[in-house]
């Protein structure tokens, strides 16, 4: 006897609830690596002499109308964080398997020989044919980073 493996998604409230197996099954949230962000630390770019931060808005699970991802990168300062880089909202379009995936890079101007403490938000929005799923991350690095050549 063949073992029929079900998998269904709703969209609840903002959630992604997967359930697997019969119906008796309870739903869980859908795993972090399903659906979600990525934002990795901002670091100094040697070929662009700029603060990098990549970030990627993506999602697995089901086929995806479109997927939209936005970032800003700040700089602290004595007296909070200053906006010093902005993406605007990018789109990629589906249902090709490449929507699934978008990743941008958020890129900062810093002058040479300055240090800077960044941190890099990212915004991502994915696009079903009955709902959407959206997600929210930052990414800060510990150590001042160097602006410029060494």
């Amino acid at each position: 006897m063949r073992r029929l493996l079900v998998i269904v998604i709703v969209l609840v409230a903002g959630a992604v609830l997967v359930t697997e197996g019969s119906a008796a099954a309870a739903p869980r949230l859908a795993a972090s690596e399903d659906c979600g962000v990525r934002v990795n630390r901002p670091h100094f770019s040697r070929a662009y002499d700029e603060v990098h931060t990549r970030i990627e808005s993506f999602c697995r699970t089901m086929p995806v109308v479109t997927n939209t991802v936005s970032g800003a990168t700040y700089r602290s300062r004595f007296w909070g964080w200053e906006l010093v880089a902005e993406l605007p909202a990018t789109s990629t379009k589906g249902p090709a398997v490449f929507a699934q995936d978008h990743r941008e890079t958020v890129a900062a101007r810093c002058e040479p020989g300055s240090l800077h403490r960044c941190r890099t938000e990212v915004h991502g929005t994915v696009t079903f044919p009955h709902g959407t799923f959206s997600a929210s991350a930052y990414e800060e690095n510990d150590q001042e980073i160097l602006c410029g050549r060494p």
